[in-house]
């Protein structure tokens, strides 16, 4: 049930999406009506944008996320190169 509660916002992200697609885009797409196949169209490219950001949102979360933002931040530290002094003479 831990598990469950965990993913909730992820389990419930993909079943809208799901049904969305299938009782709203793919009818609008395949109806005779071109506007119908506009705002399907439309529609289609909203969903795919927020199921993006949802699933941007679950990877880069301070709470169970994919990347750990500590790790991020060491690893920058770790790349940046220090820059060469060198000696101007005149």
């Amino acid at each position: 049930m831990k598990e469950i509660k965990k993913y909730k916002t992820q389990i419930l992200n993909g079943i809208t999406i799901f049904l969305i697609l299938t009782f709203v885009i793919f009818p609008g797409l395949t109806t005779a009506n071109t506007f119908s196949n506009i705002m399907a169209g439309i529609g289609l490219l909203l969903l795919i944008v927020w199921g993006g950001l949802a699933l941007y949102n679950y990877i880069t979360s301070d709470k169970g996320g994919i990347v750990d933002k500590e790790e991020l931040k060491e690893a920058e530290k770790m790349s940046a190169k220090p820059k060469r002094k060198t000696k101007k003479t005149k």
